[in-house]
């Protein structure tokens, strides 16, 4: 596919993810989108007269996505349009998950790492929910994690340098264009977060920290990762945002517990009090729950198992290391499986340890 018509796609007015993901699937791709007549871009369901003009008047989209291209070529942006292998498999089981994502950074198989934690919270933490966010970011390194967070004020930029300072990868969501940093305070540790780790957005280069960009930015943040981890908030705010995210994708949600009445963890206590989210006390804990191993360690369990699985068996295990948290209806596909015996294969599995079921019927090898 060209990158130039995927770009061009998103700058078309009034078109957004759903809506683009819609036109590819009935057009077979953006180039034959902007190739369209009018009376087969009437045929796409949900697709209007007001959104058809938009696409019938495509050219300025396409002038602006050259310019765009010449800028990611300069300044070294990879751009991964939503059918790209290399998009991340976790988020693109999101139906309103960004067609387009633009990253800068030291690799894309970050993307695809096997451990992504995400950190949010206020962005006027305390002094302890500072020391307990740090305390976080380095317990998860022995699970060679990847951390992300959005890069604000507050918890996130406390997880971005206490990651960097360990060297730990970590990617920060951006709710603008990778031409500029916001707020600029945080310029320099964006610096260094390209080193061992990049940055992301779903917006070109020149977008304007706009602040209906950053709520949407947090679905992002949710949907590339494991669990979403909340450090200190109050009852609403851009957090609370991201926990229905959250929610929505199947992610699995922790908070740190804080005492009764302080406004700083009043959303934190009302998630846990709710079951909305788990109590985190440390990450070894946060671990545990996820099924993680310290990385490098073997488990004995599994490896004592593994030669007793059957043919069957051991084609879910392999689909499922290689698609971690693939859905149920395209794991029934790829293993090749009637729905009831496939019930059973993984029923079989979770009770020898092999393989754990995760939230949304997904599903991820212990």
């Amino acid at each position: 596919m060209s990158l130039h018509h995927q770009i061009a796609l998103t700058l078309v007015p009034q078109i957004g993810a759903i809506t683009a993901k819609s036109l590819v699937s009935y057009c077979g791709s953006p180039e034959a989108v902007f190739r369209a007549s009018k009376k087969e871009l009437f045929r796409v369901p949900g697709i209007g007269p007001v959104i058809i003009q938009s696409i019938l008047n495509g050219s300025e989209a396409l002038r602006l996505a050259e310019q765009e291209l010449k800028y990611l070529e300069q300044y070294g942006i990879q751009a991964l349009f939503y059918t790209d292998s290399r998009y991340p498999a976790r988020l693109r089981q999101s139906a309103d998950s960004p067609c387009l994502l633009y990253f800068k950074g030291c690799s894309l198989d970050l993307l695809e790492k096997e451990r992504i934690v995400a950190i949010i919270g206020t962005r006027q933490p305390s002094d302890h929910g500072r020391k307990i966010c740090e305390e976080l970011v380095e317990g998860f390194l022995p699970y060679d994690a990847l951390i992300v967070s959005g890069l604000a004020f507050g918890v996130d930029v406390t997880a971005h340098r206490k990651a960097s300072a360990l060297n730990m990868p970590n990617i920060g969501v951006l709710g603008h264009g990778l031409g500029s940093i916001y707020p600029a305070q945080h310029r320099s540790i964006a610096l260094r977060m390209t080193e061992n780790g990049g940055l992301l957005s779903e917006y070109p280069h020149d977008a304007k920290p706009d602040r209906e960009h950053f709520p949407m930015r947090n679905r992002i943040i949710s949907g590339m990762s494991d669990l979403l981890l909340v450090v200190e908030t109050a009852a609403s705010g851009g957090s609370m945002i991201t926990v229905q995210f959250a929610e929505r994708q199947g992610r699995e949600v922790f908070a740190v517990p804080g005492r009764p009445g302080d406004v700083k963890s009043i959303g934190c206590n009302y998630l846990i009090k709710n079951e909305r989210a788990k109590l985190a006390e440390s990450a070894a804990d946060i671990a545990a729950r996820m099924g993680w191993e310290e990385a490098g360690a073997v488990s004995n369990k599994q490896g004592k198992l593994f030669h007793e699985l059957s043919e069957s068996e051991e084609k879910l295990v392999n689909i499922i290391r290689v698609q971690p948290e693939i859905p149920i209806d395209q794991l029934t596909i790829l293993a090749d499986l009637e729905p009831g015996m496939l019930a059973s294969r993984i029923l079989d599995l979770e009770f020898k340890g092999i393989i754990r079921t995760l939230p949304g019927k997904r599903y991820r090898v212990c």
